[in-house]
């Protein structure tokens, strides 16, 4: 089949644009690189010198460049809903693939689509999201689901949320977990730790969030959780919060200018990804206490780094913990509190997080991730092809 892979959002740069749904693309395209079969793929992608950087890494995949700027929302909007229809028909694309929720208001008839959907928050918690997002999803979002061919979900929990929420029946969906890269599996010498705390001045260890700086990682709550630990425990460890500032994210130093703990609460900025690796075997244990998510990835790598993860028990949470992580209720700051604490002081949960690394990685490996997704993209065109059927013994 000829495939085309919207991949506008694919980000070689080197900050929060780099994470989430750039990363997901961007490991999807390194997979299946290394195992084209029987399909041919045709990649959409903002910049020429983005397609010609991946297009030397992957000769196996065609990569046509759009000149509309991606920083521009609106201009790579209007690309994808004016321009790509008709770069679809010249290449007689035959699935297409929206791998970020999305799909072009016209399409070719001949085509069937796949959408991944990351996660419903603006349904869920439209308060955190500012009123262009909103605005931007219920437009665009609701009506390409009930549009597509299939979905791709990245878990069960966003799968439950899309036939509540969107009434998408479900055997038009499939779950498919993002993968997480291979080299969070590596283990790191004890040396190495230490010198790295060493040298981001956190000798004595630290908690650690990774994440975009935004209302829906309830980033607030988890400060007046580390709050009561200190007060309660006389922890040394400092708390770690990093990750690029996204949106209304005011709340959160204002939180910790209030509480009085500005010397013990560190704000590292945007984490490269060849960096992260470190900042997740360095922890001493990482906290991600967000309200909602479609997956929740940072948990999944940071357990494939051997370190203890104390998560939500809300939405996918649970799903990326894997049966390893602490899950607590996100609203409350003392359990949170509670269960990093014992991350720290519990070593049988410590040991047992150690060797369930290899496991958890291979969960979430790529090759599983790109096998799922090209049989959804098979079952996908025999599902368009049986409807054309149809509709035409119908004329």
């Amino acid at each position: 089949m000829q495939i085309g892979i919207n991949a506008q959002l694919l980000s070689c740069g080197q900050n929060y644009r780099n994470g989430g749904v750039s990363r997901y693309i961007r490991y999807l395209l390194t997979e299946l690189a290394k195992r084209p079969g029987s399909h041919e793929y045709t990649v959409f992608v903002n910049g020429q010198e983005v397609a010609e950087q991946l297009q030397a890494r992957h000769p196996q995949i065609t990569y046509v460049s759009a000149s509309w700027p991606e920083s521009q929302p609106a201009a790579r909007v209007a690309w994808e809903q004016f321009t790509l229809p008709t770069l679809l028909r010249q290449r007689h694309i035959e699935v297409l693939h929206s791998p970020v929720n999305v799909l072009p208001s016209w399409l070719p008839q001949s085509c069937a689509t796949v959408v991944t959907l990351h996660d419903l928050a603006f349904l869920r918690f439209p308060e955190v999201l500012t009123r262009a997002k909103r605005l931007y999803h219920r437009t665009f979002t609701v009506r390409s689901l009930r549009r597509a061919t299939m979905l791709i979900t990245v878990s069960d929990s966003t799968k439950q949320d899309a036939h509540e929420l969107v009434g998408i029946p479900a055997n038009q969906m499939q779950t498919v977990y993002p993968c997480i890269n291979e080299h969070f599996s590596n283990v790191l010498e004890e040396g190495q730790i230490k010198e790295f705390r060493a040298q981001k001045g956190l000798a004595e260890g630290y908690f650690l969030y990774l994440g975009t700086l935004e209302p829906r990682k309830n980033i607030p709550t988890l400060v007046d959780a580390y709050a009561r630990l200190r007060q309660k425990y006389k922890v040394r460890e400092k708390l770690v919060l990093a990750g690029g500032k996204g949106w209304l994210y005011d709340e959160i130093f204002e939180k910790v200018h209030q509480s009085g703990m500005e010397s013990e609460v560190v704000f590292p900025g945007f984490v490269s990804e060849a960096e992260q690796a470190l900042w997740y075997a360095a922890a001493s244990a990482f906290v991600y206490p967000s309200l909602y998510e479609g997956f929740g990835i940072p948990v999944a790598e940071a357990l494939a780094c051997g370190t203890p993860v104390v998560t939500s028990n809300s939405s996918s949470l649970p799903e990326a913990g894997a049966g390893v992580a602490l899950c607590v209720d996100p609203n409350d700051a003392q359990a949170i509190s509670e269960a990093m604490q014992r991350t720290i002081s519990d070593s049988v949960l410590r040991e047992r997080c150690r060797t369930s690394a290899p496991v958890v990685a291979q969960r979430f490996s790529a090759a599983t991730m790109a096998e799922q997704t090209v049989a959804v993209y098979e079952q996908a065109a025999n599902s368009h092809a049986q409807q054309r059927h149809s509709q035409r013994i119908l004329l």
